[in-house]
């Protein structure tokens, strides 16, 4: 049997089985670390006691815990397991340090549900060196071309890497860049680019999940080597591509600013094509259930589909036809397809894929205007008159409709049954006033225990909530996960309510 690549993802999808006998064979090994009820201050009086208590009663508790007096001594305690971090039968991305009198853990309490008896050290990131072998670009959605480093295969906390995006030309191109703005010092890019074939570089997981190229290793033959650029023409369909200078902010002293190169060929680049079928039939979309990325693929290449609209032309029997696609799976699609005809308004709208609008502001255009007819004859000043919709975003969205080929593909669908529902705008305010956390302004920051972050938002957004990118003295919650940074230290020091994931659920089922 392959082992699995992540131990946390292994352990999570393993709680999740249905069959228990599945979990059962499993070796999962809890290690209990407190109390949570039935043992009192009476019976242990420090967290150690706790902890041997625990012990007694059977839990396996975990060895490495220490017991020490003074600042100094928890700094070499993290130190000391920081140093053994690689000998561990288990993965660790940090320490928690805790306050051993109980007694006082209840005189300090919580910030919401995080306590303020104990705190976590997180250890930088194991790095790993490999071989960068070549950078594919790729086309997304919107036409922009991303590069993306193929490597050695290598293995980085506990998972194997062969490929890290490089996000954008300042990556690939350029050497690091770094400047000083007022105190602040400030850099872009990759120590050691513009990036060469063959180059030894060194690799990381950002906050132990999402891969990074650090730096390049200097070898005495790396002149050598060829160096890689950008394409001028879509390595998907060999369109000319546009160059869009970012803006630059105030005091950027960056000599070689970002910018966007991008495919402009929506209609004919096959990858842009895919990539918007994709986002037509997902959750936050169409949501149409059993249509995946490999099937929508395999559409594509074989003729039945080119664009949202010939989903809907779709029978039984042609999909029955196609490899690992049986009657039954073809007619559980033909069903899905035709449930998403009803969709809400809003959800249509975010299917389109109208440029710069999201969930929050489709539901804002939805409620605004009402049907979809009213949205494609509004002007931009009509558009940036909504609350929340600025100037560019209204004219992204007047520029979409003045598309002729958009405005086909919308009667396309509307005659294959798909019905763009009109918002009752009257009953959909009386039910934003109604919901649990209506007006309350969200942020989320870290890696959440179950959810998507994505699907935290649309869950927060249905409520009533506005979710936001950044920290503010509006912003009512910080929904903090695993390795919450820079917004979670901003929320504590502005006195923003700090929650969890659990708090947030019980928040929307309104009981919180």
């Amino acid at each position: 049997v392959k082992p699995f690549e992540n131990p946390r993802n292994a352990a999570a999808g393993t709680l999740r089985q249905l069959d228990p006998g599945v979990a059962a064979a499993r070796p999962l090994l809890f290690m209990a670390h407190s109390a949570g009820e039935g043992i009192g201050i009476d019976v242990a009086p420090t967290h150690t006691a706790l902890l041997a208590r625990l012990s007694a009663l059977g839990f396996v508790v975990n060895p490495e815990n220490r017991r020490c007096t003074g600042a100094d001594a928890v700094i070499d305690a993290i130190a000391r397991l920081g140093g053994r971090r690689a000998e561990l039968a288990y993965e660790i991305d940090g320490a928690v340090v805790k306050v051993d009198d109980r007694r006082l853990q209840e005189v300090l309490g919580y910030v919401t549900r995080s306590p303020r008896w104990a705190t976590a050290y997180k250890y930088p990131p194991p790095r790993q060196r490999t071989r960068l072998e070549a950078v594919d670009f790729q086309v997304g959605r919107t036409g922009v071309i991303t590069p993306v480093a193929k490597v050695t295969p290598a293995r980085v906390g506990g998972v194997t890497v062969t490929s890290i995006t490089l996000h954008n030309e300042r990556h690939v191109c350029y050497p690091l860049a770094t400047w000083k703005e007022g105190r602040r010092t400030r850099s872009r890019g990759i120590a050691g680019a513009p990036l060469r074939a063959g180059d030894l570089i060194e690799i990381y997981r950002a906050g132990d999940v999402i891969p990074r190229v650090d730096r390049v290793v200097e070898e005495a033959d790396r002149s050598d080597r060829p160096r890689f650029q950008f394409p001028d023409r879509c390595p998907v369909c060999g369109h000319a591509v546009t160059w869009e200078a970012a803006s630059r902010a105030s005091g950027d002293q960056d000599p070689h600013p970002n910018r966007t190169v991008r495919c402009p060929n929506r209609t004919g680049c096959r990858a842009q094509r895919e990539a918007a079928l994709q986002h037509f039939a997902g959750r936050l979309a169409m949501d149409i259930e059993g249509l995946g990325a490999k099937l929508l693929t395999q559409l594509v290449q074989c003729g039945l589909v080119e664009r949202p609209s010939d989903l809907y032309a779709l029978d039984a029997d042609s999909l029955a036809r196609l490899e690992r696609m049986g009657r039954k799976s073809a007619d559980n699609l033909v069903s899905a397809l035709e449930a998403s005809k009803s969709r809400p308004l809003r959800r249509v709208l975010v299917a389109l894929g109208i440029p710069q609008v999201g969930e929050r502001t489709a539901r804002d255009l939805a409620e605004a205007f009402g049907t979809i007819d009213a949205i494609m004859a509004a002007s931009v000043d009509e558009v940036a008159s909504i609350h929340g919709i600025g100037l560019e975003v209204a004219r992204a969205v007047r520029g979409f409709f003045d598309d002729d080929a958009m405005l086909e593909e919308v009667a396309r669908l509307r005659a294959r049954g798909v019905r763009f529902p009109a918002a009752d705008v009257a009953v959909a305010a009386a039910e934003s006033d109604e919901r649990p956390i209506s007006g309350k302004v969200f942020v989320l920051t870290g890696t959440l225990p179950t959810l998507k972050r994505g699907d935290a938002k649309a869950l927060l957004e249905e409520a009533g909530g506005k979710v936001t990118g950044s920290v503010s003295k509006k912003t009512d919650f910080l929904v903090a996960g695993e390795n919450a940074g820079s917004k979670l230290t901003k929320a504590r020091a502005l006195g923003v309510e700090v929650i969890d994931e659990a708090a947030m659920l019980l928040m929307l089922s309104g009981a919180g």
